[in-house]
């Protein structure tokens, strides 16, 4: 842009930023002498988790503009907040210490003959302090310095820059004040001030956000800032003691809930609490892991104890269900937990091992997704193998301690449901396996994708839906160029429109940041979280109900996003020609305006400003000795203005500048009048040497991978997101591009699509690791395939209740569906092994299969009620993350486990059957292929 150039690289996740930083600052080095005379310096910013503001706040003053009261400010209000132990950084924007500025008069320098170029450099060579060596003084070592700088606006004036002895103070205005801010702020049409803390490294944000807000308590009592608001928009320790409250409060609920199933299940309260005791065991087991490894209970962590809540008892339910089974058959308590637990070790362990298997991927991955996720798995694994060693240590401890014969049996409508689960088991398993198999379950396989396409369902680029929002942004656009005075002007119209109804659309206050060419406005509601609906209404009344004013356009949503509600469409154009680049961006912002439900299409040159260009004529300038160096130094002199060498003043340094008079830089007669040389001691113009042209051009020009970019933007608030960016492709491919030119999808959507590709690895290899694991458990290739076959149950379920309850199928949601790829094989684990254990002692194929399903109906029923009650807070309440609500998650763990459990139950033995018969046919006519067995009848395989 004008003031300066920003150049962002990317690294892979996990480099070493610090050596990164080196190798930038060496390449930098490299190319500086390459850069402008007037660059003064560079800065080399890196991305660290202190540099996120912990408070972001304002300051206003009721009729009073407070950008001329930098001192009172930063002595009543920033030093003390810079004092708070644990703040590491306070940034202060709107307002700033005086400078001085040096406001060169045109009519002057022509009248005195003054070369302007050679002004800059006396202000350069006369304003500097240098160490020269050193003296010996008998036996001291005496440092020299030539001290030149200047220290006083008397010096500035006095200074001559001409060998006439003109001084600058002839010449020009020097002014010392504070300098205009870059951008205004107001807060409910008032003038503010903006600011922002940053904590230390290593502090807690919660403790420094209890200290800072303490000082701004003991700020607003001070009787010296009477009249001055301090309003605090962001506190991000609000944001994680709201996190962690949520998350707790679904936890205890999960809880809760997760017990009471139980009891309604044993009806025994002491088999309850023998169950329960895992809970606090495995939540207080963690807890110490994650302090003894010195982690902290945070966000992620928190969300992996709370995701785990249902399922610790998973392991406990089957380890006390064998336990009861045995107690029934006479054995002795002692006896009975020994071999009771003995009997399911090998499930549970299995059933553990896959539950934390599929965080391998995500735990040991690169990238920062993998590493946020990585956190919550590891959280959930370790909780896990807690409860694996609960369950067979303190359960069996406790069953012998507390469980009594207990004779009031289950629920008659349980016995029921069992009864009515074995006929069906009977008709689907043994009556009609393959009628089942492939007819009813191609048949519902097939239902489901129907429905998906009907309804337009299907997994989607991560947009502000699920995601925390308290506010509504506005932005004005102008059609026109517009200082910042007609900025006001129009803000000065808008403003009270919206205050006047304050009331009915629930604002609680309305922020308002411009300069010159851009305006945009905050609206925060009054509630704490308002819902889509009202974000949407709110968008809705104002696009219909803003005041027309010519010249000015309403678009909603700005550089934080579009809101939510709303998701971004975004695509950028590539290429090296920036007017080129317009051009064809002006096209495609009508095309995308013509896709329905789009709206606010707009082009990053939209933001720019109209221009004068100034056009060198060569063969005059080079009469005069005139290049086009000299005319873009002295137009960057004079027009743009260029700092210099700060001024040593009483306290502190000062900010030193130059420029042309503000009355000089208004028309093109002004410019043409400036001298770039002398001749004869006769001004020679620009005017002389040059002519002018009128264009239109970006404030900002952005460049990726090299080339020249400029992106258009758009919001879609539909239902159907990825139909729309299909149709945005079909409209971009369809647009003839020159050679060389190219376009792409937003960087939101490119890294949305990237993260689904990512996590549609993890899903692949998270099926790989539970076959590996399940495979040196039961030390078979083909009983892992079988209870494989769960996890197609559990995405019908997966895609069935997102459609249903209008859930985005979102990175939560394919979290989630992660997290069942290891919890839905648990029920087939624990009910394969039983009925192998059944065959090993001399049942049959189809006695086992009977018997196993009737003895693993109930703890497979406790199981997944649990899990599911567990996660019900959490896909109902607002926990959120981050401010990014994981309802998603949770409602794809429901429901794909939901329809496993029934799915696995019913359909399971009829694979089971089906791979027995194939593996039976298959060795058999493997032995008939080598001549030692006749090849097998279809009955004699089905009787095996």
């Amino acid at each position: 842009g004008d003031d300066g150039a920003f150049v962002g690289v990317e690294f892979e996740f996990d480099r070493k930023i610090d050596v990164l930083r080196m190798e930038v600052k060496d390449r930098m080095e490299k190319v500086r002498p390459q850069l402008p005379s007037d660059v003064r310096d560079y800065q080399i910013f890196t991305f660290d988790s202190n540099d996120i503001p912990i408070l972001v706040g304002r300051i206003s003053s009721r009729g009073t503009d407070l950008s001329s009261s930098y001192d009172l400010l930063e002595r009543r209000i920033i030093n003390p907040l810079r004092r708070v132990e644990g703040v590491g950084r306070v940034v202060v924007d709107g307002i700033a210490p005086k400078d001085v500025t040096i406001y060169l008069s045109l009519d002057k320098i022509l009248a005195h003959s003054v070369d302007v170029g050679n002004v800059f450099r006396q202000l350069q060579g006369n304003n500097v302090d240098l160490s020269v060596g050193s003296v010996r003084q008998g036996r001291q070592k005496v440092a020299v310095r030539a001290l030149g700088q200047l220290r006083t606006v008397e010096d500035l004036e006095n200074l001559q820059v001409n060998d006439a002895g003109v001084t600058l103070a002839d010449i020009s205005d020097i002014v010392y004040a504070e300098p205009a801010p870059n951008y205004y702020r107001r807060i409910n049409g008032e003038a503010a001030v903006a600011f922002e803390i940053q904590k230390a490294s290593g502090a807690n944000i919660v403790e420094v956000s209890r200290r800072v807000n303490k000082v701004l308590d003991e700020i607003r009592e001070d009787p010296g800032l009477s009249g001055v608001d301090v309003v605090l928009f962001f506190d991000q320790a609000d944001q994680i003691k709201n996190s962690l409250r949520g998350l707790l409060s679904s936890g205890l609920i999960g809880s809760l809930l997760a017990i009471g199933i139980l009891l309604l299940f044993l009806r025994n309260l002491r088999a309850t609490l023998v169950v329960s005791i895992a809970i606090p065991f495995c939540v207080i087991a963690s807890c110490t892991y994650l302090f003894l490894s010195g982690k902290s209970l945070n966000v992620l962590t928190m969300m992996g104890l709370m995701l785990a809540v249902g399922m610790l008892v998973d392991n406990a339910i089957v380890v006390l269900e064998a336990i009861h089974r045995r107690n029934e058959r006479g054995q002795t308590g002692k006896l009975a937990a020994r071999l009771g637990a003995r009997e399911v070790a090998i499930a549970v362990t299995a059933s553990t091992l896959t539950s934390v298997i599929v965080f391998a991927p995500v735990v040991f991955g690169s990238g920062e997704l993998m590493v946020w996720l990585g956190e919550v798995g590891m959280t959930i694994s370790i909780t896990l193998v807690f409860s694996l060693l609960v369950c067979l240590t303190i359960v069996p401890l406790l069953a012998t301690r507390l469980q009594k014969h207990d004779t009031k049996g289950e629920f008659a409508f349980l016995t029921r449901f069992r009864e009515r689960y074995l006929r069906v088991l009977e008709w689907t398993a043994f009556q009609h396996p393959r009628r089942t198999v492939f007819v009813l379950v191609p048949a519902v396989v097939v239902l489901t994708i129907l429905v998906a396409k009907i309804t337009g369902f299907k997994p989607e680029p991560e947009d502000d839906r699920g995601f925390k929002q308290d506010a509504v942004s506005l932005e004005l656009e102008f059609t026109d160029n517009a200082n910042v005075y007609r900025v006001r002007d129009y803000i000065d119209r808008v403003e009270p429109f919206i205050l006047s109804k304050e009331d009915s659309l629930g604002i609680e206050s309305l922020y308002t940041y411009y300069q010159s060419n851009y305006a945009a406005m905050r609206l925060y509601f009054k509630r704490d979280d308002p819902t889509e609906k009202d974000i949407r209404e709110m968008r809705e009344y104002l696009r219909d109900h803003l005041p027309v004013i010519a010249g000015l356009n309403y678009r909603f949503g700005d550089d934080q996003g579009v809101g939510r509600g709303a998701k971004k469409v975004s695509v950028t154009l590539f290429g090296e020609d920036s007017d080129l680049l317009e051009d064809m961006a002006e096209e495609v912002q009508r095309r995308l305006s013509l896709i329905k439900d789009v709206h606010d299409v707009k082009t990053q040159s939209e933001a720019g400003s109209d221009e004068i260009r100034v056009q060198l004529d060569r063969v005059v300038a080079s009469r005069y000795g005139v290049n086009a160096n000299d005319v873009a130094q002295i137009l960057g002199l004079t027009f743009r203005g260029v700092p210099l060498r700060r001024m040593q003043g009483r306290d502190r340094e000062i900010d030193l500048g130059i420029i042309l008079e503000a009355s000089d830089r208004r028309s093109v007669e002004n410019l043409s009048e400036i001298p770039v040389t002398y001749r004869d001691e006769r001004p020679v113009r620009l005017g002389q040497v040059s002519h002018f042209e009128f264009g239109h051009a970006p404030q900002q020009l952005y460049r990726e991978e090299q080339k020249t970019a400029l992106t258009i933007t758009g919001s879609y608030e539909g239902e159907k997101f990825n139909d729309v960016l299909d149709e945005v492709r079909a409209t971009m491919n369809s647009f003839a591009m020159p050679a060389g030119y190219s376009w792409s999808f937003g960087r939101e959507i490119q890294q949305s699509q990237e993260g689904q590709n990512q996590m549609g690895t993890n899903l692949l290899l998270a099926l790989f690791c539970v076959y590996l694991v399940m495979a040196a458990l039961f030390e078979s290739f083909l009983h892992p395939l079988v209870i494989m076959t769960c996890v197609p149950y559990a995405l019908l379920g997966v895609v069935w209740t997102l459609m249903i309850t209008r859930t985005p199928m979102n990175l939560f949601a394919m979290i989630g569906i992660v997290i069942l790829i290891g919890v839905v094989v648990n029920n087939g684990i624990v009910l394969l092994d039983h009925i192998n254990g059944l065959r090993r002692r001399g049942l049959s194929r189809e006695d086992a299969i009977r018997e196993g399903c009737r003895d693993r109906f109930r703890p497979i029923l406790m199981t997944a009620s649990t899990t599911i009650l567990g996660l019900v807070p959490l896909s109902i309440g607002g926990a959120h993350v981050a401010g990014a609500y994981y309802y998603p998650l949770a409602r794809a763990v429901m429901g794909g486990l939901a329809a496993s459990t029934i799915l696995t139950l019913v359909l399971l033995p009829n694979f089971y059957i089906l791979a027995e018969n194939g593996a039976q046919r298959f060795r058999q006519a493997v032995a008939w292929g080598l001549g030692r067995a006749p090849l097998p009848w279809r009955g004699d395989v089905r009787r095996a």
